[in-house]
């Protein structure tokens, strides 16, 4: 909505005047030009997709606000430490380049919290190995794990280890690991279990025999770092679940204003499991921080509640239905909950995962980004009394300066309101660095449009304003680029003058300026 005008001086004809008189050595030129232009409307304070129109056209302000969310990172993952060995030399050998020196493969189980987990994709994530040799030539190793397949074949990592006494260097290399599948039922446990084979070999580069001395050894460190999970299955093992915040709400505190009366608010909070896992929790505390603290007092608040688990069709497919449970809120105190003007929402969650233990065989899933949410929706009939509404624009405008001295000047305001609600408003002047330097406040109040006999605006009043700038402010005029303009509604700030609103209401604002000029 911003607007740009362009003032230009024209001052040739005055200076060939003052050329020709030479008995009068100045002359003063009053000039009329438009600064700029705006309108502030609905749109300006809410969204449009935040504003639905009901059956008599006026506005409903409707939001959704996610309160919380716990997904799979909360509950499944993998050790960081995979694989460790330390690896001497029983006894001294002397072995031709490339000789096979160690070959270990083995199955490990891992603690994973209570999870019993049978498979697992990445979807990002390294697969790391750090090596010190200390052999006095140098070693290469091959570390496969087994039981993944990328692209079609078991991820392997292979490299040479420097010898570090030698060197006083080390192998340190990393493996992309996104999209790696794992069969994690490699063990006798059928689950947790990583098979890998590590292969040492004498420097296969060697140009003679490789000497390895008795005791000489190799130690190795496999890790995965960063690791994401794309999906997981198995049993995910019955957890606790907590969650408390204060995040911030600035649906409210957006609109700038200091009081706030409304009713017939509609809110309700949907719960969506989108986990192959059944849940129970409890919300203990749903509040809202503003002038005061105010808690819901809905019934729902300090009661169980039991929510199923997601669907997947066909299975591994990773098409999930969450379940879903939507809890009504319109009977608690919801509208003394936003008359408090929140800025942070406060949340106190506490329940349980798998409250009934593996009833699903080994059959829990969870896929990337997914799991239990929740969040609020709610719709406020724009039929309401406040204080402070306040409508806002910035607007660019250029005033181009001449050699000619402005000795004065004027600002005309021409205002059109076409809210049922008075209106106060105040122009700051910013500079090219957004700093504001100077501001312009009429004292008159802006009469409210013209209303019928329902309180609906059937024709804007019309306000017409006389500014005297003094030098000070039109030498700020002349330095900003950009004007602010601040509007503040007010139905009086008193309970029972309720308005509604409806989509084209607006308020208008030209401004021009009568400069004037000392030529010399």
């Amino acid at each position: 909505m911003i607007r740009t005008m362009r003032f230009i001086f024209l001052v040739v004809a005055a200076t060939l005047l003052l050329a020709s008189c030479a008995k009068d050595p100045s002359w003063d030129v009053d000039v009329r030009t438009p600064l700029f232009s705006t309108e502030l409307g609905m749109n300006d304070l809410i969204a449009d997709s935040l504003l639905q129109s009901n059956a008599d056209s006026s506005l409903t302000f409707v939001f959704d606000y996610d309160l919380f969310s716990i997904t799979t990172d909360s509950f499944v993952s993998l050790p960081d430490s995979l694989y460790y060995v330390h690896f001497a030399i029983p006894f001294g050998i002397t072995a031709p380049p490339g000789t096979l020196i160690m070959q270990k493969t083995e199955s490990k189980y891992y603690n994973l919290d209570g999870a019993l987990l049978t498979e697992m994709r990445i979807k990002s994530g390294t697969l790391s190995i750090s090596a010190y040799n200390y052999v006095g030539d140098d070693a290469y190793i091959e570390y496969s794990l087994d039981n993944s397949i990328l692209n079609g074949s078991p991820v392997t990592i292979s490299g040479t280890i420097p010898s570090y006494p030698v060197t006083g260097e080390y192998l340190e290399t990393d493996f992309d690991v996104s999209g790696m599948f794992l069969d994690l039922r490699a063990s006798y446990m059928h689950c947790n279990s990583l098979k890998s084979t590590l292969k040492i070999y004498a420097n296969p580069l060697a140009t003679s025999p490789v000497v390895i001395n008795y005791n000489d050894s190799i130690d190795i460190l496999v890790e995965f770092k960063d690791i994401v999970i794309d999906y997981a299955r198995g049993y995910f093992g019955r957890h606790e679940i907590v969650a408390s915040g204060n995040d911030d709400f600035s649906y409210i505190s957006d609109l700038g204003i200091d009081y706030l009366d409304m009713d017939n608010i509609d809110m309700n909070i949907t719960l969506e499991n989108y986990l192959g896992v059944d849940a129970s929790f409890t919300m203990n505390l749903l509040s809202g921080t503003g002038n005061t603290q105010v808690a819901l007092n809905s019934p729902w608040i300090g009661k169980t509640i039991n929510l199923s688990r997601a669907t997947e069709a066909p299975p591994y497919s990773g098409i999930v239905t969450p379940s879903t449970k939507t809890l009504d809120f319109s009977t608690a105190n919801v509208a003394e909950f936003f008359e408090n003007l929140p800025t942070l929402v406060n949340y106190d969650i506490s329940g349980t995962m798998n409250p009934l233990g593996n009833i699903s065989t080994g059959n829990d899933f969870v896929y990337y980004g997914q799991g239990l949410k929740a969040h609020i929706h709610a719709e406020i009939p724009l039929n309401i009394a406040f204080s402070g509404l306040q409508l806002r624009d910035t607007l660019d405008y250029t005033l181009t300066k001449t050699d000619a001295w402005v000795n004065s000047s004027e600002l005309y305001l021409t205002i059109g309101n076409g809210f049922p609600l008075a209106a106060t408003f105040k122009i700051y002047l910013t500079d090219a660095s957004g700093i504001v330097i100077d501001s312009i406040i009429p004292d008159n109040e802006i009469a409210s449009g013209q209303v019928d006999a329902s309180g609906k605006v059937i024709a804007p009043s019309i306000t017409q304003l006389k500014l005297i700038l003094d030098a000070s402010q039109t030498a700020h005029l002349y330095d900003g680029v950009q004007a602010i303009v601040e509007a503040r509604l007010n139905t009086g700030g008193t309970s029972g003058q309720q308005v509604k609103f409806y989509p084209y209401y607006k308020l208008s604002v030209l401004a021009t300026g009568l400069f004037n000029l000392y030529l010399e």
